[in-house]
């Protein structure tokens, strides 16, 4: 089951890498379909320009310098006449040159537009692919699940009555005057924890949903995506990208609110959790559980962090 929780997870985040390539390569389709069209309007007006001009000069007859050189007496009056058809030609050439710069420009961007659209074709298809993946894991994950829910649930319950034993000797351990030992310190509450940490503990048992990204259900990505949103940084959705965003840091240097990242190898990062100190951090783990504060070594196969 673990085994299958973690190859989930993993075709969860390169599902949400491929959407956020998705996501830039429209941007680029949309950004470049408008420069096409802008430089193909552009174009046509200098055609017509120049067109106009050629027109001109086939009706009218060019004039050449001995012309104008035979037909003027004065030569003030022949230096303005040299002036002003140097200047005709030199405007001649600076259009035929835009023309040719503006058709240049006008199949770059068909290039690049044909170009995006065959890689957006493909990571349509690599979505679909992911998808399907991910939904016939999750029927085969509830497959293995069936029939042993009731055994998952006793055991819970004798896990939560164990605790709550365990609580109550302390609490009466506390109240005959023993000694106060030492321990994990739990992160603090919200309302006296800020940054990502506090925001992060609000959405405690928020159930995990693949794709997730808002407080009706997260996974890992969206989490820290939604974290962050509430502190004014933009980040996409997906491990791998977020790992990119930031600042790489070593484990040692770790701090509260660093992110943390895990995965077996290959170019994805599979899963990212938030950290909130003491060797722990708060995470979405996988389908059929909540938002939760786990350890570090429990995320799988440490692979970095970063600081945002």
């Amino acid at each position: 089951m673990a085994s299958l929780n973690s190859e989930l997870e993993t075709k969860v985040e390169i599902y949400n890498n491929a959407n956020y390539q998705l996501s830039k390569i429209e941007s680029s389709i949309e950004e470049n379909q408008a420069k096409l069209d802008a430089t193909s309007v552009k174009l046509g007006e200098m055609q017509d320009r120049l067109e106009t001009r050629i027109v001109k000069i086939y009706r009218n007859g060019s004039v050449n310098m001995l012309d104008v050189l035979m037909e003027t007496s004065d030569l003030n009056e022949f230096l303005t006449k040299f002036d002003m058809l140097t200047k005709v030609g030199e405007q001649d050439r600076d259009d035929l040159d835009q023309v040719k710069m503006l058709k240049e420009q006008v199949e770059q961007a068909r290039t690049q537009l044909a170009s995006d659209k065959a890689t957006q074709s493909t990571l349509v298809d690599q979505l679909s692919t992911e998808k399907a993946d991910i939904e016939s894991g999750l029927a085969q994950r509830q497959q293995m699940l069936t029939g042993i829910e009731g055994e998952i649930a006793q055991l819970q319950a004798q896990e939560q009555a164990a605790a709550l034993q365990a609580q109550q000797a302390a609490a009466a351990s506390e109240s005959s005057g023993g000694g106060g030992g030492g321990g994990f310190v739990g992160p603090a509450h919200p309302s006296t924890s800020g940054g990502a940490v506090g925001i992060a503990m609000q959405y405690l048992g928020v159930p995990y949903v693949w794709g997730g990204a808002d407080p009706s259900g997260f996974d890992c990505s969206g989490l820290v995506m939604y974290v962050y949103a509430q502190m004014g940084i933009s980040l996409p959705h997906g491990a791998t990208a977020q790992y990119s965003a930031g600042t790489p840091i070593d484990y040692s240097d770790l701090q509260p609110g660093d992110l943390v990242f895990f995965g077996s190898g290959g170019g994805y990062m599979s899963h990212v959790g938030i950290y909130i100190g003491g060797g722990s951090m708060i995470h979405a783990p996988f389908e059929g559980t909540v938002v939760q504060v786990g350890s570090v070594s429990s995320g799988g196969s440490f692979r970095g962090a970063c600081r945002l």
